[in-house]
């Protein structure tokens, strides 16, 4: 298969998508009409869509990770009980879909998370900072953390069960006014698509953080555009989504907990009635 040439890249990167109008963007009336009403907190997942952005790091226990034994029973809970989406897919109607995000692209996910997937027919999105990966494997990235080869992330594209998000291109937080968003934002998706064969068509903040004007960038050039949030989603239009951390799970099925879910909402809500 040939590689894509960097102008074919450029010129699908530079089709902006339009998506739901921001907060700001939205008549005043609209706006007042959904921010005036607070989500229906004691709804069930039956009664409505929603869509529910899981984000991980590592698969070993820790704050910034899940054992593996976690993460076989957390699959094996979300497999079993919810639709499990990429970004861009149809929802299932008048339930909980989720979508597992992982980030990073550390040699656990090769090892341990790719496996896992396979083992229990799941998929999921790897944010990846191109800037830091390299030919040679096993490449030492925040101290005890490796990050996985080119070689490495072209056998996890030719799974089939692994989607690719842009994650910046160095891993640097975008909400400082002199990083150089063409680099960070723009430039990331074209080297996953020469580098992996694949059209990109996500990107995650690293630590979550952005200006406007690199949420503005990245609108410009992805589909699908995450943060984190801690909050439910009610689709994949919106202009962010938000995504809620399973780092350091209690329990396979901890997240999904009623009162968490009713959580979700609220957050929601909260960071909509912000503009966040």
């Amino acid at each position: 298969m040939r590689a894509p040439s960097f102008k074919l890249g450029l010129m699908m990167q530079e089709t902006p998508f339009r998506a739901s109008p921001p907060l700001a963007l939205r008549t005043p009336t609209a706006l007042v009409r959904e921010l005036a009403t607070p989500p229906l907190l004691n709804a069930t997942s039956g009664d409505r869509t929603e869509l529910l952005v899981l984000m991980f790091h590592r698969a070993q226990a820790g704050t910034l990770g899940n054992s593996p034994a976690m993460l076989d029973a957390h699959f094996a809970h979300v497999a079993a009980n919810y639709p499990c989406v990429l970004p861009g897919e149809p929802l299932q109607a008048g339930c909980l879909n989720v979508c597992l995000s992982f980030d990073d692209g550390c040699l656990d996910f090769y090892q341990t998370v790719l496996p896992l997937l396979e083992i229990h027919r799941l998929r999921a999105l790897l944010a990846i900072p191109p800037g830091l990966i390299v030919d040679s494997p096993a490449v030492p990235y925040k101290a005890s953390a490796e990050l996985c080869s080119w070689a490495e992330l072209r056998e996890i594209a030719a799974s089939g069960r692994v989607a690719f998000a842009a994650h910046g291109m160095t891993h640097i937080r975008l909400d400082n006014p002199a990083v150089d968003l063409g680099r960070e934002v723009s430039d990331p998706g074209l080297v996953l698509t020469v580098k992996l064969l694949l059209t990109i068509e996500s990107f995650v903040f690293p630590f979550g953080r952005f200006s406007p004007l690199a949420l503005q960038t990245a609108r410009t050039h992805y589909h699908h555009v995450f943060r984190i949030g801690g909050a439910i989603n009610t689709g994949w239009d919106a202009s962010v989504l938000y995504r809620v951390s399973a780092d350091n799970l209690t329990g396979p099925a901890d997240i999904f907990a009623p009162a968490k879910l009713r959580r979700y909402r609220l957050r929601r809500w909260w960071n909509r009635l912000r503009c966040r």
